[in-house]
């Protein structure tokens, strides 16, 4: 398997995200992986960078809310009919603590799916210890025209 994005997704696993092309435009762009898919969950992995920090040298709440909020979507699209695409809704995310470490990892996990509407939450974790930070997301099918 080739580095990238889906670097240690399986392949069956990358095929059940119809909608992947643009969010791994994304996490290409900030060196973030996808680093688990299973249905009604997704873990995306981050190292840290400079240039996704903030003045301080912790990771920046923009950079905290992609990850979380990709997350979350595709979590939420791994249960949707197939060929649909997925857009958020709302997402509500609390920063408990300076975003320090060298990996992160977003954890998205589906709640509830409805027919159109789906709930997830997920958090961030710093170095497989400290919860940075905690999103609720709501999230909508787009069904194929």
């Amino acid at each position: 398997m080739t580095s990238g994005p889906l670097h240690g997704v399986s392949v069956l696993a990358a095929e059940q995200m119809h909608a992947l092309p643009h969010a791994t435009q994304l996490l290409a762009l900030m060196g973030a992986e996808l680093s688990r898919v299973a249905s009604g969950e997704v873990d995306i992995a981050l190292r840290f960078r400079d240039d996704l920090a903030q003045q301080n040298g912790s990771l920046h709440a923009g950079t905290i809310a992609a990850i979380a909020d990709t997350a979350c979507g595709l979590a939420a699209l791994s249960m949707m009919d197939a060929g649909s695409g997925v857009v958020s809704v709302e997402f509500k995310l609390n920063l408990l603590v300076p975003a320090a470490g060298e990996r992160f990892l977003a954890r998205g996990r589906v709640v509830r799916a409805g027919k159109n509407i789906t709930f997830t939450e997920g958090e961030v974790v710093a170095d497989e210890k400290t919860v940075v930070a905690t999103i609720t997301a709501t999230m909508m099918q787009r069904r194929p025209r």
